[in-house]
């Protein structure tokens, strides 16, 4: 009987057999990625009945790794998320506080300027010694100075003087003077320029002159706190008009009501946090206000204007703390002094030898754009003559310092005195009045 002859599988077909097995395989494995853990189990078992059947080799095999759910977010975990710094809080800039000191009207004729004479050099530095830190300690000290200082060449009279006394005013504290006076143009443009020239090799600012550019404000930057100086003159001199025409370049400011109001509320657009304003008013030697200058002071703290010292009248005159409603409707108040007397003069009437320098703080406080006008004060001075080796000498005093009063006369002490009395009566009277 013939033997059956065993069918063989050739290599061929194992081949294919196995290829077909592994396209399969990674097919099964691309969807099992797609859908999950059913088709991962059906693959196995497909291979496990390929294995069975002789068509797929048990030994050959791999791992299919079961699918495993990574958040999007995984790979965070090993790159450390920098934690951003704290936020630094904006600073909020404090409130600015700054002094402002002015006195009279400095006025130097023959008399005055003879007594400092020596050679040909004029020495005004004591005369001025006697304030002490009156005017020193303030952040801005203010003056008018009522005569020019054009030089010898326009020739020294009653209202122009050596160029020297702008040293010893500013040793004593000055920062800056009113031009703004009837005789600013007695020596005419020239000499108006000239002084300005001299206060400006010096260091001193100026007001009451037109500025460069056709304004009429000098704003300062002081201790933070922008200021505004206006200084205003009543009129000019038979001299000053004759020289000039009645002042046709407009280099002195005057006392133009409608043009002083709008140079304040300007000053305020310009961005002036406190505005002063020093008028060259009143009639002198009379010691009682007008009521017009009382008027006009009432419209300029309306208006915007925070501190006005006014001179002129060269005699003390009362201060006045004047409340108005603005045109933004909220309350601010004004210091006045309507005249600070005289700081130097030849005059020997008690009331014109008595002068005073007010003092006053001014806090800004740049969140609420708000400005704060503190108590004024005044410190009584005496314009003191006494005979030395037969000549004159004049000396300026803190007339309640008494280290400065051991330097005169018995005389001349309780001239001081009385000259204390005086302002006080002239302060007091505006307060009983009702005007402080």
């Amino acid at each position: 009987m013939a033997r059956r002859r065993r069918r063989r599988v050739s290599l061929g077909t194992i081949f294919m057999l196995l290829l077909t097995a592994l396209v399969v395989v990674g097919c099964v494995l691309f969807f099992s990625l797609l859908v999950g853990d059913d088709l991962y189990e059906r693959t196995g078992e497909l291979i496990r009945s390929l294995s069975e059947q002789g068509l797929f080799d048990a030994s050959f095999s791999f791992e299919i790794p079961e699918p495993t759910a990574v958040p999007a977010y995984m790979w965070l975990e090993d790159t450390p998320v920098p934690t951003p710094p704290p936020a630094t809080p904006t600073p909020v800039p404090a409130p600015a506080t700054i002094t402002i000191a002015a006195a009279g009207a400095v006025y130097a004729p023959k008399a005055v300027r003879e007594s400092v004479l020596a050679d040909t050099r004029y020495d005004f530095e004591p005369v001025f010694s006697g304030l002490g830190d009156t005017l020193l300690d303030a952040d801005l000290a203010i003056a008018t100075l009522e005569t020019t200082t054009a030089g010898r060449d326009k020739g020294f009279d009653n209202h122009n003087t050596a160029p020297e006394i702008l040293d010893a005013l500013r040793s004593s504290g000055v920062d800056l003077l009113s031009l703004a006076t009837e005789h600013a143009l007695d020596k005419g443009y020239e000499g108006l320029d000239l002084t300005v020239s001299e206060l400006t090799a010096r260091g001193l600012a100026y007001a009451g002159v037109q500025q460069e550019g056709g304004g009429r404000t000098m704003m300062m930057r002081i201790g933070g706190v922008q200021v505004a100086v206006l200084a205003y003159t009543y009129g000019l001199s038979d001299n000053g008009r004759e020289e000039t025409n009645g002042d046709e370049r407009g280099a002195v400011p005057q006392m133009n009501r409608e043009q002083m109001l709008e140079d304040v509320r300007q000053a305020r657009v310009n961005g002036a946090n406190v505005v002063i304003v020093l008028p060259h008013w009143g009639t002198k030697n009379i010691a009682q206000t007008p009521v017009n200058v009382q008027r006009l002071a009432g419209e300029l703290a309306q208006a915007g204007a925070d501190i006005i010292l006014g001179t002129h009248p060269n005699v003390p005159q009362g201060t006045e703390r004047i409340r108005t409603t603005r045109a933004d409707g909220l309350e601010y108040d004004t210091v006045v002094c309507y005249s600070l007397g005289n700081l130097l003069t030849d005059a020997r009437a008690a009331e014109n030898t008595a002068g005073m320098v007010a003092h006053v703080s001014v806090t800004y406080d740049p969140v609420t754009r708000r400005t704060t006008i503190g108590e004024m004060y005044c410190t009584p001075v005496y314009i003191a003559r006494q005979r030395v080796e037969g000549e004159n000498v004049y000396r300026v005093v803190d007339a309640e310092s008494e280290t400065a009063l051991q330097a005169l006369t018995e005389q001349e002490q309780q001239a001081a005195r009385e000259a204390v009395e005086l302002i006080r009566r002239a302060t007091q009277a505006d307060e009983q009045e009702g005007h402080g």
